[in-house]
């Protein structure tokens, strides 16, 4: 939905929203981008985290699920920042700290700003590390007294962006006799291919017995808002109801959001934010007795049973499937659920008081809840005469977490001849709990009732546990301008957290910056007529990150151990983990150099950047570095450093001709991501490499692929011969396998054998290194159209296990994998498919990780494409009307990757994973 408050929207672009206040845009020197509440509420999206991709540089948002309130984008902000300690953003709404970024109704949003450099987050210190993400909600903003009505709702369907094509259940039986020879008969092969006995020879298709063709998502939002010279209010209520593509998933979203402001004396006033959500997840759950529990597992199960099990027999029986325990239909097919429910809560006020003319101090309050409960019932199942599923089984949780802050500033800004000066000034105090409590018990034999007290006593389980937290900190911040042309701006923040011991509970991070506006010298100002404005900037350092468990530095003991006291177990507990008592805080310095521009009186903008972020002391567990003998596990250290380099580039042009009006915005990004220490971590691997063995190395990206170099296929036994001996890591070599590189060996140079010490490297990582977006749009008289594209390169994708293999644990093959396979008839030693074997789940010598699997993850996406016609305004006043929009979207409608066919190149996936969806939707905006 969209309410569309066109004065803030203007407002909004003369300033930026920064740390505890505004900038304005022309003097701003930090690294800060901004969307409007146009660029997000023109995007009908589920998860706000989706209406920010692919329109600001440096920020990567990769979306790798389209489950149904799970559907966000992870967010990097100029690489990903730790290897340690979580590197998420860190997000306010308002001020305050949200329980859910996803979960924010997008038609709320007056504005997205995304501070990437120190000088802008230094104000959030502690946990500025990875970027800071500020979300301004709208208010009412003309003070004509007179209520406004708001409506944006929108319907439609949605599908998945790519399905696996699988093959037929008598291609599968031949192709299975390449694998296992001898497996079917001709004659068995002819009944799958005739269909005439369906019950023992059948040809399902589980992705069309268990996905849905396509599945409804609308979304309402209806806002209510006056201004008067002492009150203004908005009051917004909004729905979302997002039906998933498998039964018995959906996703419903209650929201409720009160922004009042009361100007009781010219000189105070109360800004009152309060919001309210309620979230309903409901997904299926599979029958009870089953290796698993969860929808995502089941969901791996319809692209791993081949086609050769019947889905219901004759009889009305289910079929057995794989495991003589049903089949993809019957897992969904049940009386097995998966409930969640929360309840989100939010509290803010804000009373300022000008004290004197140009001094402003502030009393800042919030105060957040998250409560939530969920059930999961795996129910008894009966399959056939001889076989039931049971019993059921109930596991029932609970979750209270809250948080509380009191924050205080005084802020002072003064204009005096060409001089410009402001400073601000605070202290903040905020307070973290979390509390969890579950209970389990078996034993139900009857489907009908679901609680708790109906099954059996005597297997009951339960376990509770709560934290807290506290983080105590004071800040300030200097600008200064003279004339609008020199620029600078210091940053000062001085945290303390619980997390970290008394000798280094309190650490300092310090920012400056400093600009010069150019285009105002006299040498330029009026020279150039092309020449709008032209601004240099500059930058510089360190930030926070604390993102670790809340105990890390003490020693915690661990309940569930027994022990044998007076002849009879006795519960007790264990301490496992050796921990470090001087841990400190994980820091990160960084540098931005940047130039921005506008020429033509504004109608074309431009901006580089270049940013150079250093993060040491990086809090890490280096327990895959060390020893099992030492019988511990080992706790959070100081340990390592990572470099994140880059460049950033936005481009912007807007013109009108006559009734015609277009623009188009593009934005690009350079991201190097590159361990440079690992502290204990530091292991000189055989082959000259430096890390831990498996996911990091000094001097290559985090979240890399690490293994071995491979040249095509074996094509014939003579190949095999006269090639590097693969015995040590694929004892039965054969033709058509994999031919691994031997690229060292235990001088150095290849040594005429492969194996895992000398002959793996890094492969690739998952961190794109260039992320791109084009925004294009155009209006005609009452028509409007916008296309938005996104994408990334230089990345690499995996699909392994059911996704990427063949006959992996008595699973299907896929259409591709059918198509180009090596076999004895077509020996192509460049074949995209090794030959066809049975893979069981330990793997074979062709399922090593390798660059024969690794995939290209770059892609090009069609995120958003809309088109809307404003009716004009002349027509609509004679019924009530102010403004009346409706407009068509296509969400994620296209895509161009060099993915495998079947598979969204945002998807990396053993399997276990929940298409991602494109929708189609049909929606209407009218204000009264």
């Amino acid at each position: 939905m969209l309410i569309r408050l066109s004065p803030v929207v203007s407002v909004l672009g003369d300033v930026v929203i920064v740390g505890y206040g505004t900038q304005k845009k022309a003097n701003l020197i930090g690294s800060v981008s901004q969307l409007s509440a146009k660029d997000i509420n023109d995007r009908p999206v589920t998860s706000l985290s989706n209406a920010l991709t692919g329109q600001m540089p440096g920020i990567s948002l990769i979306q790798r699920s389209g489950q149904p309130g799970q559907s966000g984008a992870a967010i990097q902000i100029r690489g990903v920042g730790s290897f340690g300690a979580k590197s998420s953003a860190f997000i306010l709404v308002d001020g305050i700290p949200v329980n859910s970024f996803d979960d924010i109704d997008p038609n709320d949003v007056a504005s997205i700003s995304v501070l990437k450099d120190a000088s802008t987050a230094a104000i959030y210190g502690s946990r500025a590390a990875n970027g800071v993400i500020l979300v301004t909600t709208k208010t009412e903003a003309v003070a004509d007294g007179k209520l406004k009505i708001n409506y944006n709702g929108y319907a439609g369907s949605q599908r998945a962006t790519a399905y696996p094509d699988f093959v037929d259940s008598w291609e599968y039986a031949s192709l299975l006799n390449e694998a296992l020879p001898g497996t079917y008969t001709q004659a068995q092969i002819q009944k799958f291919r005739d269909g005439s006995d369906p019950d023992n020879y059948p040809n399902e298709n589980y992705v069309k017995d268990v996905f849905k063709k396509s599945t409804l998502q609308t979304a309402h939002n209806l806002g209510i808002s006056n201004n008067t010279e002492s009150t203004s209010y908005l009051l917004s209520a909004g729905y979302l109801y997002q039906n998933g593509i498998v039964e018995k998933n959906d996703y419903t979203r209650y929201n409720l959001r009160l922004n009042m402001t009361n100007q009781f004396s010219r000189k105070l006033k109360l800004t009152t934010r309060l919001f309210g959500a309620k979230y309903v997840d409901n997904q299926p759950a599979p029958p009870a007795t089953l290796d698993w529990t969860d929808m995502l597992t089941s969901i791996s199960q319809v692209i791993r049973v081949p086609a050769i099990y019947p889905n219901r027999l004759s009889n009305g029986d289910y079929g057995l499937g794989v495991v003589a325990k049903g089949t993809p239909v019957s897992y969904f097919d049940n009386d097995s659920f998966y409930k969640n429910r929360q309840t989100d809560l939010l509290a803010n006020l804000k009373l300022d008081w000008e004290v004197i003319k140009n001094l402003k101090l502030s009393l800042i309050g919030g105060y957040t809840q998250l409560t939530g409960e969920a059930q999961r019932f795996l129910a008894n199942q009966r399959l056939n005469s001889t076989v039931t599923l049971g019993p059921g089984s109930l596991n029932q949780s609970t979750l209270n977490n809250s948080y509380k802050t009191f924050q205080q500033t005084a802020e002072y800004k003064k204009e005096f001849g060409k001089n410009e000066l402001g400073i601000l000034a605070g202290h903040s105090y905020e307070y973290n709990s979390s509390g969890s409590f579950s209970a389990n018990r078996t034993g139900y034999n009857s489907n009908i009732l679901t609680q708790l007290n109906a099954g059996d006593a005597s297997t009951q389980k339960n376990s509770g546990t709560a934290a807290e937290y506290t983080l105590d900190s004071y800040f300030g911040r200097l600008n200064y301008n003279y004339a609008n042309r020199y620029l600078a701006e210091f940053t000062l923040r001085y945290d303390g957290s619980s997390r970290f011991p008394t000798n280094s509970k309190y650490a300092t991070f310090p920012a400056g910056a400093i600009g010069w506006r150019i285009s105002d010298e006299p040498f330029l100002k009026d020279k150039i007529s092309w020449l709008t404005d032209l601004k240099i900037k500059a930058s510089y350092g360190t930030l926070g990150n604390q993102n670790i468990g809340n105990y890390a530095y003490q020693d915690v003991f661990t309940s569930g151990y027994n022990y044998p006291i007076g002849g009879s177990l006795s519960t007790g507990v264990a301490n496992t983990t050796l921990v470090d008592p001087t841990i400190k805080w994980e820091s990160t310095r960084t540098k931005d150099l940047g130039i921005d521009g506008s020429l033509f009186k504004g109608k074309l903008n431009f901006s580089a950047s270049y940013f150079d972020r250093y993060t040491y002391d990086i809090l890490v567990s280096p327990a895959a570095s060390v020893s099992s003998v030492l019988g511990f596990g080992v706790g959070v250290q100081n340990s390592g450093k990572l470099s994140n380099k880059g460049w950033e580039f936005t481009l912007d042009y807007k013109n009108t001709i006559g009734a015609f009006s277009y623009g188009i915005n593009g934005n690009f990004s350079i991201i190097n991501n590159k361990v440079l220490d690992l502290g204990v971590g530091n292991i000189n691997q055989p082959n000259g490499m430096v890390g831990n063995g498996s996911s990091l190395f000094i001097n290559y990206p985090m979240n890399v692929y690490y293994g071995y170099q491979t040249d095509g296929l074996f094509a014939d036994q003579n190949s095999i011969a006269n090639y590097a001996n693969q015995k040590a890591i694929n004892p039965n070599v054969q033709p058509g396998d994999i031919r691994y590189k031997d690229i060292s060996g235990p001088n150095g140079v290849p040594d005429g054998k492969v194996d895992a010490v000398y002959d793996r490297t890094v492969l690739g990582s998952q961190i794109p290194k260039y992320t791109y977006g084009f925004n294009l749009s155009a209006s005609y008289k009452n028509f409007d159209l916008s296309v938005l594209l996104q994408g990334i390169s230089h990345v690499n994708g995996y699909l392994d296990n059911f996704a990427g293999w063949a006959f992996y644990s008595n699973g299907n093959i896929q259409r591709y994998q059918a198509d180009n396979h090596w076999s004895v008839a077509h020996p192509d030693p460049n074949a995209k498919y090794p030959r066809l074997e049975s893979i069981s789940n330990t793997g074979t010598g062709n399922t090593l990780t390798s660059s024969f699997w690794m995939l290209d993850g770059s892609y090009l996406k069609v995120r958003n494409v809309q088109l809307g016609y404003k009716f004009p305004a002349p027509q609509l006043k004679k019924y009530g009307l102010e403004g009346l929009r409706v407009y068509v979207t296509a969400q994620n409608p296209l895509a161009f990757s060099k993915y495998p066919k079947g598979w969204d190149p945002e998807t990396n996936t053993s399997g276990s994973y929940y298409p991602i969806l494109a929708a189609y939707t049909l929606g209407l905006n009218v204000n009264f």
